[in-house]
């Protein structure tokens, strides 16, 4: 129906009153414009065929003077943004569902009060207005059950000056659920190079958004930016909970300082949309980095679509499993149709870790992406062949770099002390585009294991040639065959006897100086009722730090005889009284710090219960009995080029059987079985043109053991083979 005009200059003030009226009493009641088809619907009659609220109110004498100014024409935002305690008490008698957060009062120099209140309010929608200047906060709390609305172009920055604790957030939800943040161009700011500096404890939690424990949880259109920490976490809550149903989709993690998200445990995520840009600052410095703290943690049903890395220190996505084992939930994780671009220092990467059965088991699948780093473009994969089953299907490597760095686009990596074997991955449907032309594989192999389990075909695009690679086993042994001493098993320590032992018990006796890293085993033999006495020194490497270390002596039957508890970087008298004859265990786990036997009152040596022994910086000459018709392997490996070692191998005349200098990478030998015993001798040298420091020794086909002295002799004899 075509709109009549007014028929009377009367008619029309009366009008224009009336809604004047209308407006005013919509300000009150904390509604938009936006909001009119809500409170329509609160309130309008559904008969009345009409979209105004019934029941409209005079206008109150302390609103009168608005008149003048909205018939003048300006905003109403002045009104609808101030204070406003009249609102505030129908909010808290809950007569309202929506309300402004200035309502509680704006203060432009420290906005933590109103803005907290209202988000602790009983409104079900809070709505973050954009004031004339930004929202400038301290630590927020964040409270489930509400939506919560950042209008278009409102900033949020953390009060400089604030955020002291290691682990200040500017919004954290602890065991929060159905929990809403909407934001299209409004932006979390915080100041991340303040923070890398006094008066500021160097730390890398405090996030823009912290999620623990969370459930239901969508958060859309934001920018999240300048962390000191990520812009997102995503942690487990108060009793270990993981978040639950998170949804972040269309917002920007921009220039944070460890990670764009970081993922500790989550189970149904959504990233759809999602931009991770500039990362800086401290390891792992990726774009998102899944990394449970916790093997009882989840990664399930975790899905990245249409998802952006871009220009980030580290790589674009990385996915570390170091603390899950065989016992954690199987992980999923899927990337689709996601780009890692611009001057990532990688592209992917996925490392998965542990001994055999220990490896956590899942999937992760990578479909439709495209990797395009200057320079960087490169996917590297560290996993156990009994962990991940890994698959790329559709995806596109393309440097745009004319001189790429990487050494190949695709690495597989071991570290020393693996023992399993790498691998377990599909290529589907695979391209890389690269000028160089360079081998798409290459294994990084600093355990000395083997690559297993790599399938598929993958096509190399060298300027108009097509290179074919059909991966398979064939492919592998040809450019990638195993150390021969991995035909050989690891022996475990369990039946443990002596073959020679010319050193008498009695007073302490310094032993050579040594220190064991990881794992500390010390074998001890001791006639029943001795009183064995023992020096041990806890050590610090580096920087680590260390608590009191639980030492265990174990009798020869393995059952715990005693336990003392080590006080970090001293050296500690250990005594105990021995219940019967035989080899006693003493085993610590110092980590990343160090144990030393310092003396012994009783015959010594070291052991490696699965088959290796990790020393640190340890020089000298140790002993090892070979029996007759035995095959033996040795390996020796270091922990990369900036750490090297020297190593040599003779027999009891003298005679060197290995000899290797100055390496970086295992080196190994495979001993074949001889008709007579035979006392070796094993020398670790410093090398010439390196560091020495980690020094991995693995022994396969006999049990890793290492005596200080010639005249002291174990041998672990091999299990029994299993009855048919």
């Amino acid at each position: 129906m075509k709109k009549q005009p007014c028929t009377s200059p009367f008619a029309c003030t009366l009008f224009s009153m009336i809604l004047v009226g209308v407006s005013i009493h919509l300000w009150g009641k904390g509604e938009t414009a936006g909001s009119w088809g809500a409170v329509a619907e609160q309130k309008a009659d559904p008969s009345s065929g009409s979209a105004m609220p019934p029941n409209i109110q005079p206008i109150p004498k302390e609103k009168s003077s608005l008149l003048s100014a909205a018939q003048a024409g300006p905003s109403a935002d002045s009104a609808l943004h101030a204070a406003n305690p009249e609102a505030v008490q129908e909010v808290e008698a809950g007569r309202r569902a929506v309300a402004y957060a200035s309502w509680w009062g704006f203060d432009p120099q420290d906005a933590t009060r109103a803005l907290q209140s209202a988000l602790r309010s009983k409104a079900k929608k809070v709505i973050i207005p954009k004031m004339p200047t930004a929202w400038i906060v301290d630590k927020i709390e964040l409270v489930g059950e509400k939506e919560i609305v950042f209008e278009p172009g409102v900033e949020v920055i953390a009060k400089r000056g604030a955020f002291r604790g290691k682990g200040d957030s500017l919004f954290t939800a602890w065991n929060q659920s159905h929990l809403k943040l909407i934001g299209p161009r409004a932006t979390l700011r915080m100041w991340r190079a303040d923070y890398d500096q006094p008066p500021y404890e160097k730390a890398e939690w405090r996030h823009v958004l912290s999620l623990r424990g969370c459930s239901d949880v969508l958060v859309e259109g934001l920018t999240l930016a300048e962390s000191g920490g990520d812009g997102v976490y995503l942690g487990a809550g108060r009793r270990g909970e993981p978040n639950r149903n998170i949804t972040i989709r269309n917002v920007v993690c921009l220039n944070n300082y460890r990670q764009g998200i970081s993922v500790i445990t989550a189970e149904n995520l959504l990233l759809e949309n999602v931009v991770m840009r500039g990362t800086r600052g401290t390891p792992p410095a990726a774009g998102i980095d899944f990394e449970p703290n916790r093997p009882q943690e989840l990664l399930t049903n975790c899905v990245l679509r249409n998802c952006v890395f871009e220009d980030n220190a580290s790589f674009g996505m990385h996915v570390y499993l170091g603390a899950m084992n065989a016992s954690s939930r199987p992980i999923s994780i899927r990337l689709e149709n996601c780009t890692s671009r611009g001057t990532n220092a990688g592209s992917l990467s996925i490392v998965n870790r542990g001994g055999p059965d220990e490896a956590v088991r899942g999937v992760v699948e990578v479909v439709g992406c495209r990797f395009e780093d200057a320079g960087q473009m490169r996917i590297v994969v560290q996993n156990p062949v009994n962990g991940l089953q890994v698959r790329f299907s559709g995806c596109r490597l393309a440097d745009p770099s004319p001189e790429p760095k990487p050494v190949a686009p695709i690495v597989f990596r071991s570290s020393s002390g693996d023992e399993q074997d790498v691998g377990q991955v599909r290529f589907e449907d695979f391209q890389i585009v690269d000028p160089a032309g360079r081998p798409p594989i290459r294994f990084e192999n600093s355990a000395g294991v083997c690559l297993r389990e790599i399938h598929g075909q993958i096509l190399v695009q060298k300027g108009q040639e097509t290179i074919r690679y059909d991966l398979g086993p064939e492919w592998l042994e040809r450019h990638f065959p195993c150390d021969p001493i991995r035909q050989l098993p690891l022996a475990p320590l369990d039946r443990l006897r002596v073959v020679e032992n010319k050193r008498a018990a009695g007073a302490l006796q310094q032993l050579p100086p040594h220190r064991l890293r990881a794992e500390a085993r010390y074998l001890i033999f001791a006639q029943q009722n001795d009183l064995v006495q023992l020096e041990m020194a806890y050590q610090q490497v580096g920087r680590y730090q260390g608590k009191l270390l639980r030492v265990e002596i174990h009798s020869p039957e393995g059952r715990q005889v005693q336990s003392v508890e080590l006080p970090f970087q001293k050296t500690t008298s250990v005594e105990f009284r021995a219940p019967e004859t035989g080899v006693f265990q003493i085993v610590g786990l110092p980590g990343l710090n160090t144990l030393r036997l310092v003396r012994s009152s009783h015959p010594a040596a070291i052991g490696g219960q699965r088959g290796f022994i990790h020393l640190l910086g340890t020089v000298g000459q140790y002993y090892l009995y070979l029996p007759a018709n035995r095959r033996l392997g040795v390996s020796v490996a270091g922990e990369g080029p900036k750490e090297q070692f020297s190593v040599e191998l003779t027999d009891q005349e003298g005679r060197l059987l290995w000899q290797q200098a100055n390496c970086d990478s295992p080196r190994s030998i495979l001993l074949e079985a001889q008709e007579k015993d035979r006392i070796l001798q094993l020398r670790l040298l410093r090398p010439k043109e390196a560091t020495l420091e980690d020094v991995y020794i693995q022994f396969r086909g006999l049990g890793a053991l290492l005596s200080f002295q010639p005249e002291f002799l174990l041998y672990a004899d091999p299990p029994s083979p299993a009855k048919k």
